[in-house]
């Protein structure tokens, strides 16, 4: 999927939709690897409910050996954006999401 910033107005954003005030990254070969997770169950959720209350990251282990990383999200839930820093080559080296809990400076540009 293609997004250009370039058609986004001022105050929008490419982001992810967290629940539960929880968000996660992993790779989409991972998708389906977590079964229960929609009824709230399964390695997820025991990850998760392992580092108890308060800010946390976490790693839940998958099927056939996907790993998701699991953290909590700024200010509950809500939409995030995020980026994608690559390489040279085009190859995923980081992500940062932006959880909005540190207010912008007045004046300073976005």
């Amino acid at each position: 999927m293609s997004q250009d910033p370039a058609v986004l107005g001022e105050d929008e954003f490419y982001g992810y939709g967290v629940d539960a005030g929880t968000g996660c990254f992993y790779d989409a070969a991972a998708d389906g690897s977590f079964p229960g997770t929609g009824e709230e169950e399964g390695a997820v959720w025991a990850a998760m409910e392992a580092v108890g209350d308060g800010p946390a990251v976490f790693l839940a282990g998958g099927e056939a050996g996907h790993t998701l990383a699991g953290f909590t999200s700024g200010w509950g839930d809500g939409c995030y954006p995020t980026w994608i820093g690559r390489d040279a080559e085009g190859r995923v080296t980081c992500f940062v999401t932006d959880f909005f809990v540190v207010p912008p400076q007045e004046g300073a540009s976005a």
